[in-house]
């Protein structure tokens, strides 16, 4: 009795899984024809929205084209408020720059801190791993959240073999 109560149970499973296959399209697990069948009903879905939706994306998108950046992370390796601050902290810029030429690093004044930050990173892994590369000369490089520029599409080396 047991044995054919399984048997019944599995036959009836196995049953409806046959229908399993079929989306809410009707169609059966064809990927293609499904994609453009949803196509063909985006299209056809009415979108109300209110205008100034429209205004705003196009505001936002406007200021973005002018900031020229983002924001990111940074690594800072200098910081001091002392009485000869400014040229101990372009003195520490010159020398990075002089290490590490493939990296940017900026000389900032936030008051009463002048500061030399270096990189544009987009995420934290990035500014981490900088930090790892230059922890032999920098041991006490930190990382802050700051504005950067955005990245280069293309070095300079590819647009100098375009123009040749």
């Amino acid at each position: 009795m047991r044995y054919l109560c399984c048997v019944i149970f599995c036959l009836l499973l196995w049953s409806s899984l046959g229908y399993a296959q079929k989306d809410s399209l009707g169609l059966i697990s064809g990927f293609s024809s499904q994609s453009a069948k949803m196509e063909e009903l985006l299209r056809k879905l009415p979108v109300r929205q209110d205008p100034r939706i429209t205004d705003l994306l196009l505001r936002h998108s406007q200021i973005n084209q002018r900031k020229r950046g983002t924001d990111g992370f940074r690594l800072e390796i200098f910081f001091s408020s002392e009485s000869r601050a400014r040229e101990q902290s372009a003195r520490v810029r010159n020398e990075f720059n002089l290490i590490f030429p493939t990296i940017p690093s900026y000389l900032l004044f936030q008051t009463p801190n002048f500061k030399v930050r270096i990189g544009d990173f987009r995420n934290k892994s990035e500014a981490l791993k900088t930090k790892a590369y230059i922890a032999s000369k920098y041991p006490n490089a930190f990382i802050v959240k700051d504005f950067i520029r955005f990245p280069e599409l293309y070095p300079e080396s590819v647009e100098q073999t375009e123009e040749q």
